[in-house]
């Protein structure tokens, strides 16, 4: 029996870094073993904010890895400043490039990517008999890319969905035209009803999307492996990634200081590294400045540095979106977190996807943006419990987050479209 033949579609791909490359690269890795034929088709000019080129040593040699080189617009809205989330509004020029952006740019600035990925992948795939076309998202030209290779070959088509489209947070911030916005929905719901299959990473998003195609199915991002844990000498609180301004727990900074304040051994032992990319607007927050003998930044770390790094990690800091209209994404960071068996405190509505997952595996505690005294006590709660040298659940289990069991799931999405 001949192995069957994937072309994977992904804008993310080594040498980028971030969360963004680690969910397809860890599939297309496990399924080479499940004897699956990848092939992967991405950007050969492409502009990532976050560069991690050890990545490249982790592509399994059995994937046949395709680059082509498209016009790439994007470093024109891009900030200066590498601090920046890319979305402010102040000053005459951000105005108009942040409107251009939103407006002219359809679906996103790698529109000129769509129709050139669109034919060479058609012709590859009816040159070599692919059976199952794989496209992930964002950025969202891939949902375009994904249905214009459909018209023309019908190939069986699985479109993955990392974040929602239409109801992208970052949308909600830019200053999109009622049009454009509808154009955004309009395309969201072609594409949804064109693919044979769709998948996504949030329960509530799942619950969107079956109203368009029957055959959405949740497979939540993961981790793959457990990692080891090492004894702290400081009560060290980390955060890893990118924090934009909207996703900024202004009160966690404000406790922390009121509680070295107020207790001297806190004030002593406490250690926050904050480790990635964040916002100028958290940087320049003045508890963080109060703060900045226990606070340490740290540059953006290739991932196998970064897990030796937190090895010592006590609780771990977790921020969804600060906006009631969010709750239908899970932050990928999440499920790194979950692979250290340590606590999270996470910032999240109380009805949110992120919010359900954490109560689910019993792996921290969920605040809103706004709670204070609450956050606080826990906090203590965590450091005695630190100081009493209580060690958290070793035996707690998570498996069914691990990414071999994860693909299993996705092999089983692929048999049930390729059917």
């Amino acid at each position: 029996m001949t192995n069957k033949k994937i072309l994977l579609i992904t804008y993310y791909w080594p040498p980028s870094g971030g969360s963004g490359v680690y969910r397809w690269l860890n599939f297309a890795n496990k399924l080479c073993d499940l004897n699956y034929d990848i092939t992967v088709l991405t950007s050969k000019t492409p502009n990532y904010q976050i560069k991690d080129p050890s990545l490249e040593n982790f592509v399994d040699s059995r994937i046949n890895v395709l680059k082509i080189s498209s016009f790439e617009p994007s470093s024109f809205f891009q900030s200066k400043n590498s601090n920046s989330d890319n979305l402010s509004s102040v000053g005459v020029l951000n105005k108009i490039k942040l409107y251009i952006r939103a407006n002219f740019f359809f679906p996103d600035s790698r529109k000129f990517w769509i129709n050139k990925a669109s034919d060479y992948a058609s012709s590859y795939i009816i040159k070599n008999k692919i059976e199952c076309l794989i496209t992930t998202s964002p950025p969202f030209s891939l949902n375009i890319i994904g249905y214009q290779i459909k018209k023309q070959t019908n190939c069986k088509w699985i479109s993955d969905y990392r974040d929602p489209w239409s109801d992208f947070f970052q949308f909600r911030k830019m200053p999109m035209s009622k049009s454009t916005l509808k154009k955004h929905k309009e395309w969201e719901k072609t594409c949804l009803k064109f693919a044979d299959s769709v998948i996504v990473t949030s329960p509530r998003l799942r619950e969107e999307y079956l109203n368009f195609n029957q055959n959405t199915y949740l497979i939540n991002n993961g981790f793959l492996n457990y990692n080891a844990n090492k004894k702290s000498e400081s009560f060290n609180m980390v955060y890893s990634g990118v924090m934009k301004s909207s996703q900024n727990p202004k009160n966690l900074w404000k406790v922390l200081h009121e509680i070295s304040q107020s207790n001297k051994s806190f004030g002593i032992d406490l250690n926050l590294k904050l480790i990635g990319h964040f916002d100028n607007e958290i940087k320049n927050n003045k508890y963080i400045e109060l703060l900045k003998n226990k606070i340490k930044f740290h540059d953006y770390t290739k991932k196998q540095y970064l897990d030796k790094q937190i090895l010592d990690t006590n609780c771990f800091i977790l921020c969804d979106i600060n906006e009631e209209k969010s709750g239908n994404l899970i932050p990928g960071k999440f499920y790194h977190y979950l692979s250290f068996k340590k606590p999270i405190i996470a910032f999240s509505s109380n009805k949110s996807d992120t919010a359900k997952i954490i109560n689910e595996t019993c792996s921290g505690k969920v605040f809103n943006f706004s709670e204070e005294n609450d956050l606080k006590n826990h906090i203590l709660e965590l450091y005695n419990n630190f100081k009493n040298n209580d060690v958290p659940n070793p035996n707690k289990n998570y498996d069914k987050y691990l990414i071999s069991n994860l693909t299993m799931d996705l092999n089983d999405v692929i048999k049930n479209t390729l059917t």
